[in-house]
């Protein structure tokens, strides 16, 4: 393996960063079963409740429809250059993993449905019962008060390695400010723009893509999209 390949660690967010537009949202527009899911996520914007609090609470809203939920997730709009991102950093040996404050099924969703295998994926966690839906929350970090799956645990563990981190929202701060690189758009490029943080501000994955051929990360010859 090229070293300094190895040394280098791509973690991308999914909602409304590989995909186009919030997906989460989407979903609880669609199946929960009243508005009061927009009033959690006022109270959580506006930093009276935490990440945790306000999923849980958005996601108890939703009707219990686990395969109308799966299938209408799978049919997300994805950023088009993700896939070649993901075979690039495949072909290089470049590990890519993907942080998310979404929900594993739903990501598994969206990947199966556009040909995405072997990424990793660390994310919530849903649970559909017959009346009911459930969240729950495996990457909790108890020390971080702000998150439900705190994104920058995961950059502790990459002593010695150069990290990249793109994203888009306030759920993903932590990892933001645990990142070596930070690629950051719409709220996220707000608040680090506020308190006068350095990123590299993006509209597509096109922009990350350039960056890692640039820096020799991925290799620069076209990949067959079949």
């Amino acid at each position: 393996m090229d070293t300094a390949r190895s040394r280098l660690v791509l973690f991308l967010d999914f909602d409304n960063t590989i995909t186009q537009g919030d997906l989460l949202d989407a979903v609880l527009e669609r199946y929960s079963r009243d508005a009061s899911w927009l009033a959690w996520e006022e109270r959580w914007k506006k930093g009276k409740i935490s990440t945790l609090e306000c999923l849980r609470r958005q996601i108890a809203t939703l009707k219990p429809s686990r395969i109308e939920i799966l299938e209408f997730a799978s049919a997300a709009a994805i950023d088009p250059y993700f896939v070649p991102i993901v075979r690039k950093a495949a072909a290089s040996k470049l590990e890519l993993v993907v942080l998310s404050d979404s929900f594993t099924v739903l990501i598994d969703a969206v990947f199966a449905r556009h040909g995405v295998r072997n990424v990793p994926v660390l994310a919530n966690e849903l649970m559909f019962f017959d009346d009911r839906v459930e969240a729950a929350f495996p990457h909790r970090d108890p020390s971080c008060r702000r998150c439900a799956h705190c994104k920058g645990q995961h950059f502790r563990n990459q002593r010695g390695r150069e990290t990249i981190f793109v994203g888009d929202g306030l759920s993903d701060i932590c990892a933001a400010d645990a990142a070596d690189t930070v690629f950051a758009k719409d709220s996220l490029a707000e608040y680090l723009s506020r308190h006068g943080r350095k990123y590299r501000p993006f509209d597509t994955l096109g922009t990350v893509l350039d960056f890692l051929v640039e820096r020799g990360a991925v290799t620069a010859e076209r990949i067959s999209s079949r």
